[in-house]
């Protein structure tokens, strides 16, 4: 599922992040570009924020496969938003890691072109909702999608409450229930 990260490793991937944002930031400003220097600040603050957010759902395993995911160059980017404040959803982890992980793997498989691919999974901790949102262009696209329904099919918690599939889009919401 995951790398086993040491703490060295951690370190380093945390600060390479971190500087490559200050380096933005040092640009923009030496440019005397100071209203981009702000918004690179903001997103940063903003990213600080969710990623926080991510690590207090109660799901160690699930936080560290989110905020460690891209390190490893996926062609698929992965992210995580929480809407509100954080919640537990502990009870739920191997379900939506295994979910994730299973996802992150069809699509980094279906994809066609080098454009840039996305998938979010959303958190509602409110109403234990969870949904997952991949953008980009699939090479096999029914196929795919068939694997993607498989990949939730098998998960007894989580309900299906709506879905969509776009030109370029694909949409999946889950009521999460114990």
């Amino acid at each position: 599922m995951s790398k086993k990260w040491t703490t060295v490793d951690l370190l380093r991937h945390a600060r390479h992040d971190w500087l490559n944002q200050l380096q933005l930031i040092k640009a923009n400003l030496s440019l005397d570009r100071t209203e981009r220097a702000k918004e690179i600040m903001n997103e940063v603050i903003e990213l600080s924020r969710e990623e926080s957010r991510i690590s207090n759902l109660k799901t160690p395993n699930l936080s560290e496969y989110l905020l460690t995911y891209n390190w490893l160059k996926h062609p698929v980017k992965l992210y995580g938003k929480v809407k509100g404040e954080s919640g537990d959803f502990s009870l739920f982890e191997d379900e939506l890691l295994h979910t994730t992980d299973e996802l992150c793997d069809v699509l980094n498989n279906s994809i066609s072109g080098y454009e840039e691919y996305s998938l979010t999974v959303t958190f509602e901790p409110e109403d234990h909702r969870v949904s997952y949102t991949f953008v980009g262009n699939l090479s096999d696209q029914e196929n795919t999608l068939e694997k993607m329904k498989n990949i939730f099919s098998t998960h007894k918690s989580m309900a299906l409450i709506e879905s969509y599939i776009q030109e370029n889009k694909c949409y999946f919401e889950f009521q999460l229930t114990s």
